[in-house]
C-alpha cells in the first residue's frame, strides 16, 4: 500500500490520515478553512468543498430564520424567497402556524388568510366589512350585493340604473317620489 499525500501539506501521511470530501490530511491539517482550527472528522461542515468547522458554520454559513434571526438547524420553510424554523412561520397578527396553510406576505410580514382578509381586503361602503368576493362598484366605492340599497327605503338595488341623492344611492321607485312635485294641500 503506498502512503498518502496530505493535500495541505502535500508530505506523505504516517501513520493516520483523515480522509474526507475526496481528499486526504494529517490529522493536525484537517483545519476549519475559516478559523484555522484542527476539526474533529466527525463534527464538521463541508462548504464549497472545504472543511468547516460547527461554530464557524453556526455563524458564517448556516440559514438564519427570517423571524428570529438564530440559525436554521433542523426542518425549515422556505417561502416568499426567505427561510423560517416551522415554529418560526406565523401569522403576525394572531401567532397562528403558517405551516401547511394559507398565507399572504405584505411587505415582508406574513398573515393568516382571515388577518390578510381583515387588515388588506376591501371594505363595503354599506357594512364596512371586507370584501372577499364579487363587488357592486358605484359611487367611486365598493359594495356587497346585498348592502346596496337605497338610501330611503332600504331596499336592495338589483338594477343597473340608480339615481344619486345627497351622495347617496336611491332606487327608481324613490327617485320618482323624491322628482315629482309635492301637493301641499292647505288647511
Amino acid at each position: 500500500m503506498s502512503a498518502s499525500i496530505c493535500c495541505r501539506c502535500n508530505e506523505k501521511i504516517w501513520p493516520r490520515a483523515v480522509c474526507s470530501l475526496g481528499k486526504t490530511y494529517h490529522p493536525h491539517h484537517f483545519t476549519c478553512k475559516e478559523c484555522g482550527l484542527v476539526v474533529d472528522p466527525k463534527l464538521f461542515f463541508a462548504v464549497e468543498d472545504d472543511v468547516v468547522c460547527s461554530e464557524c458554520y453556526l455563524d458564517k454559513h448556516a440559514a438564519r430564520c427570517s423571524a428570529c434571526r438564530t440559525p436554521i438547524l433542523e426542518r425549515g420553510v422556505a417561502a416568499a424567497e426567505r427561510k423560517w424554523h416551522q415554529k418560526c412561520f406565523r401569522c403576525v397578527s394572531c401567532s397562528k402556524s403558517l405551516v401547511s396553510a394559507s398565507f399572504f406576505e405584505v411587505n415582508g410580514y406574513l398573515f393568516c388568510k382571515a388577518h390578510f382578509r381583515e387588515l388588506f381586503s376591501s371594505r363595503c361602503a354599506g357594512c364596512e366589512k371586507p370584501i372577499d368576493r364579487r363587488a357592486v362598484v358605484a359611487l367611486s366605492t365598493k359594495w356587497h350585493a346585498k348592502c346596496f340599497k337605497c338610501h330611503l327605503c332600504r331596499k336592495r338595488i338589483s338594477t343597473r340604473e340608480f339615481w344619486i341623492e345627497n351622495g347617496q344611492p336611491i332606487c327608481e321607485a324613490c327617485q320618482t317620489v323624491v322628482s315629482s312635485p309635492r301637493n301641499f294641500s292647505a288647511p
